[in-house]
């Protein structure tokens, strides 16, 4: 049960600034901490391998299949960038037309591709949405709570 209590703290304060200094910190701190609330666990899925897809070995891959040379991918790819940004936000209709189209491009991977691969299995989400969790001080003269023999 620690370990999960553990990752609910984890989770609960992921996003939390950390207000430190530049450089090493030592702490030696005591602390209570109550974990109130309820936690949803939903079952696993079996879903698309979107997020272990090999980005940059694919697009390595699609280029020599399509018989683009490195050279020639990378000056097109600068040119493309310059343009964007240059283009900024002020995109006309001509930048407006190709984005949609890789738009299209983009779902079609998703529906013809992407949706074919064998699909691999997810952890269940955990909805923490009802969770509390807050530090309460101990006191110099508490000690800290061992576990009874």
């Amino acid at each position: 049960m620690c370990d999960s209590i553990r990752a609910l703290i984890a989770r609960a304060w992921k996003d939390e600034a950390i207000d430190l200094p530049p450089g090493r910190q030592h702490l030696d701190e005591t602390l209570t901490i109550r974990v109130s609330g309820t936690v949803e666990k939903q079952a696993d899925q079996w879903v698309a391998p979107t997020a272990s897809l090999p980005l940059i070995p694919i697009i390595a891959l699609f280029w020599q299949k399509c018989g683009v040379t490195r050279d020639h991918a990378l000056r097109m790819l600068r040119e493309a960038l310059t343009e964007a940004m240059a283009a900024g936000k002020d995109k006309d209709e001509r930048i407006k037309s190709y984005i949609q189209d890789c738009e299209a491009a983009v779902q079609a991977v998703k529906d013809e591709l992407i949706a074919k691969l064998p699909k691999v299995k997810r952890s269940g989400r955990v909805i923490t949405k009802d969770l509390q969790i807050q530090i309460l001080p101990v006191h110099e003269k508490q000690e800290a709570l061992v576990p009874a023999a």
